[in-house]
């Protein structure tokens, strides 16, 4: 819908029930801006003022700013949903902002990167519990929120710039429980199901869930904790299942098009872009998404400060049993890549949700399939431990063993496999052309770890193997993690898989002890709730990446993991991307030249046209 018209300005008092919540777009690199947004969702009928104010250790005067709301849309004539939009100047150092809202009497703060560095980031997912009982969630620290304490602490010392949402920011698995939903959960015969027309009851109820269940995980009174995050660290979020409901996307398509799944959907997508987006689906391209095959899936292409790409990918706003994204949507996403990054890029982050690089469940997959022959209960006893976990918790939107949901889910999937070779092939493609680093990013498993693409001939030569992928896995940082049973066999099923003749997939030992200084059995893959915090390191070269590990459940305190991703130095290219002024690169329009070879030849009068590449970006390591 198109936003509504307002042309007063109120100081009035205001119940604000969600926000402020900040979200970064982009960097105007040319004119020096940084792109981003801030939402309420308030009482107020005539837009706020935000005032915000600019600050750096170098220039202690303040520089203030005022931005006017833009109402995305009104929930049920009370909450109205304001969009501050905010073009903010960067400068050779980094500042603080400062802002609040008009008639509220609360301030808050973040950071701004210098124009010319790299952004320290945190990448968290799973940020809720699924259906299991209260005093787990108790146990776990459900309204302290400790790994989110450890997160603002860690902020204090070395802030971040920005939040890398990887789905599933909060979950909606309590909603089949809720008393609207009765005439679906009462009616046992699925075919009845799919063809019920939902009464107006049911519909009103899908959107009053909704919208109370982000009141409720975003907002201070519900969860204060992260709410602060929120108000303090600009993000870029990324739906994922649970964001709408656990396997969406998933299922056989005569439930993905009945009634209900419809209605759902379309209330789910509503508020997801408006408070994860700050958009609606209309209006996500104006405010800088990358639009798929369909309104409801757009994807995002942007940077992280000067050295560092970044792509998350939709792989929920059109996904089906067979594909997670369309041909359309590929093709959209790599032209934003080739076409509007700046020649300073030497790190390339792809955040995908479900991990591309994950030991493979070809055990489950064996044990589903002869499934098909048994009762569950009778395979529960065939299998002894291994049944329950396979067949002990049913989805409860189709009666099928969770773990089947998963498995489709995952990329390794059959229905997928073709589509994620395709995926990794055009990175491939695109880290030999740039001499760009290219990393993945998932989380969805609730477990951490770390896995990688290597050339076999490049093992001790890995600067300048541009097949050389790593895959950081981190999840969760609220949900607790999958039975120990489970990882014991991904971690027994993951020796290596070959992606091609000379390219393999592997996962790191990266785990050699707990973060209690226990010793491990497995070290591939740990069930501690983590979240990962990020850098690029301007000396070396390297992307390093830290999995900070809960060390006592439900109490503060994480130990981190170091995996560092070494630069691509390949070709001239390479040699170019390291050698030649960034901040003259970035005040040049990304189309003037196609590569860093063509600037370099303004430079050193030599031209390569055969090499294509990028250049660099800055940024101070954690203490």
């Amino acid at each position: 819908m198109p936003p509504y018209q307002h042309q007063e300005e109120s100081n009035e008092p205001h119940q604000v029930i969600v926000g402020p919540l900040l979200r970064y777009s982009h960097i105007d690199y040319r004119h020096r801006l940084w792109h981003g947004s801030c939402l309420v969702v308030s009482t107020a009928t005539i837009s706020p003022t935000l005032h915000l104010t600019l600050t750096s250790k170098v220039s202690p005067l303040q520089h203030p700013i005022q931005a006017r709301g833009e109402l995305l849309d009104v929930f049920r004539g009370k909450y109205h949903f304001w969009r501050f939009a905010m073009y903010l100047p960067l400068h050779e150092q980094g500042q603080l902002a400062t802002y609040g809202l008009s008639g509220v009497s609360q301030q808050y703060e973040f950071h701004l990167p210098a124009y010319d560095e790299s952004m320290r980031f945190m990448f968290y997912s799973c940020n809720g519990f699924s259906d299991i009982p209260q005093e787990v969630k108790d146990r776990f620290g459900e309204k302290e929120a400790p790994l989110w304490q450890d997160v603002l602490d860690r902020h204090q010392v070395m802030p971040f710039h920005v939040l890398l949402g990887g789905g599933d920011q909060l979950y909606q698995d309590r909603l089949i429980h809720d008393d609207f939903m009765k005439p679906w959960v009462e009616e046992k015969d699925p075919k009845k199901r799919l063809a019920m027309t939902l009464p107006p009851a049911m519909r009103e109820g899908f959107e009053f869930f909704y919208f109370w269940n982000y009141v409720k995980n975003f907002g201070f009174e519900g969860n204060p904790v992260i709410a602060k995050a929120f108000a303090s660290i600009p993000s870029v979020n990324m739906w994922d299942d649970h964001d709408i409901i656990d396997g969406y996307g998933s299922y056989p398509v005569e439930m993905q098009t009945a009634d209900c799944f419809q209605v759902l959907f379309a209330n789910a997508s509503r508020f997801y872009y408006l408070f994860q987006q700050h958009t609606t689906t209309d209006l996500a391209p104006q405010h800088g998404m990358i639009r798929g095959d369909l309104p409801t899936c757009n994807h995002i292409v942007t940077t992280l400060g000067a050295g560092i790409a970044f792509i998350s990918l939709d792989a929920r706003g059109e996904r089906t049993k067979f594909d997670v994204c369309t041909q359309k949507s590929y093709d959209a996403i790599f032209h934003a890549l080739y076409k509007n990054m700046p020649k300073t890029i030497k790190h390339l982050m792809v955040l995908t949700g479900v991990p591309l690089i994950y030991p493979r469940l070809t055990f489950f997959e064996k044990a589903m399939d002869g499934a098909a022959g048994f009762d569950l209960a009778s395979l529960a006893v065939k299998t002894g431990a291994l049944g329950d976990m396979i067949v002990g918790q049913l989805n409860k939107w189709n009666g099928d063993p969770e773990l089947l949901d998963d498995m489709n889910d995952h990329w390794t999937a059959a229905n997928h496999e073709v589509e994620r070779r395709k995926f990794i092939e055009r990175f491939q493609q695109y880290a030999k052309d740039f001499s760009v680093r290219v990393s993945f990013l998932g989380g969805d498993v609730h477990c951490c770890g770390a896995g990688r693409l290597y050339s076999k001939d490049m093992k001790k030569k890995e600067e300048g193997d541009p097949y050389l992928m790593v895959q950081i896995v981190s999840s969760a940082i609220v949900n607790i993690p999958p039975p120990q049973a489970l990882l014991t066999i991904l971690n027994q099923n993951s020796s290596y898989e070959s992606f091609n003749p000379n390219v393999e997939e592997k996962m790191y030992n990266l785990f050699k002890r707990s973060p209690n200084g226990n010793t491990r059995q497995n070290k591939k893959l740990m069930g501690m709730r983590n979240y990962c915090a990020g850098y690029y390191d301007e000396e070396t070269g390297k992307m390093n990446f830290w999995i900070q590990a809960e060390k006592e459940v439900g109490k503060k305190g994480t130990m981190g993991y170091l995996v560092d991703v070494p630069k691509l130095m390949f070709g001239e290219t390479g040699f170019h991307l390291h050698s030649l002024d960034k901040q003259h690169l970035l005040a040049l329009p990304h189309t003037l030249y196609q590569n860093v070879s063509s600037v370099a030849s303004r430079i050193t009068g030599r031209y390569d046209p055969d090499n294509v590449g990028r250049i660099g970006g800055f940024v101070m390591p954690f203490s």
